[in-house]
């Protein structure tokens, strides 16, 4: 998560071991550094596990993941009941475009509703991936909580297609005319406060399909590729975790985990810059943070924020 006013900046931290996966959730605020294009920062606001969050389900319609798509319903249901109480929850389904299903709500019946909705639904489209992150944006900006951490989960096989004019016409036909580019989606990311999860749970669809996609003259035009999703959690510090159908309720548990492990801290920039200016942001822990709350080494901690926003 980040907000940005014209007095403080706000952004969210996971911190774990690289070794065990283990969250480290015993910090404070001394234990931090924030820099801002290299500047160290002065952190004024910090909080762990006290902000509700503002979560959007986003339930891939496409072909190959119709496999796994009740297995990830499932696990969605289970997943919510590890939320707080105050946490709100949206529903929405995706392909060439998104659909709500469901508007942010804290009411779990309404949302379990939605999810036995999207469950049962399927699509012909391709998956327009940076159309989909574009909208689905907007709509964690709908969160009805002004302070919580919006977040995106995106319940997937990873694959999207290229977006041009002869998959518009084939399996884009219910895509809006003019597409959402990936620089435009990354931007408006930058620009919100909205945090990339993934589980990404492959089907044997998914592996035929990307097989052909890789042989295939026609895949430079209309074909498959993974890793867009990754792209974009990386870019906001947001985890992204693998799954089979066994084990799905509980990978999506350790997502919740992990975004609701995530520190949130704050502060006032020490320089002035235009409007538009793009800020890079670096989060790291003091030396005394190590020997005072871990018992690990400096190189098996990860770090996972933010890269940066724009003033």
């Amino acid at each position: 998560m980040i907000r940005v006013s014209s007095q403080l900046v706000v952004l969210d931290a996971l911190v774990e071991n690289g070794k065990t996966g283990n969250l480290v959730d015993n910090l404070e605020i001394k234990d931090f550094q924030v820099s801002e294009d290299g500047i160290p920062q002065s952190i004024s606001y910090f909080s762990h596990d006290q902000l509700p969050l503002s979560v959007v389900f986003l339930f891939d319609l496409t072909e190959t993941v119709q496999p796994t798509l009740k297995p990830l319903a499932r696990g969605a249901y289970e997943m919510l009941s590890h939320l707080k109480p105050q946490d709100e929850v949206s529903i929405m389904v995706f392909s060439s475009h998104t659909e709500l299903l469901q508007g942010f709500t804290t009411d779990r019946a309404l949302a379990s509703a939605a999810i036995e909705r999207a469950s049962e639904m399927k699509s012909r489209e391709g998956t327009f991936i940076h159309e989909d992150m574009y909208e689905a944006i907007d709509q964690a900006g709908k969160s009805t909580a002004p302070e919580s951490r919006r977040v995106l989960v995106w319940l997937t096989d990873g694959t999207a297609n290229f977006e041009n004019s002869l998959t518009q016409k084939t399996i884009g036909q219910q895509a809006p005319a003019r597409l959402h580019t990936k620089e435009e989606a990354t931007t408006k990311l930058l620009n919100s406060g909205v945090v990339v999860a993934a589980l990404i749970d492959r089907s044997a669809k998914t592996d035929a399909f990307m097989a052909v996609a890789d042989i295939s003259p026609v895949s430079f035009i209309a074909g498959g590729r993974i890793g867009d999703i990754n792209k974009y959690a990386d870019v906001t510090g947001g985890p992204v975790l693998k799954s089979s159908k066994k084990e799905v309720a509980a990978r999506l548990s350790e997502l919740i985990d992990q975004l609701r492990g995530r520190y949130t801290l704050g502060y006032k920039p020490s320089t002035s810059k235009p409007a538009g200016t793009f800020c890079k942001l670096q989060v790291t822990l003091t030396s005394a943070a190590y020997h005072e709350h871990t018992n690990a080494r400096k190189g098996d901690l990860l770090v996972r924020s933010k890269r940066g926003y724009y003033r």
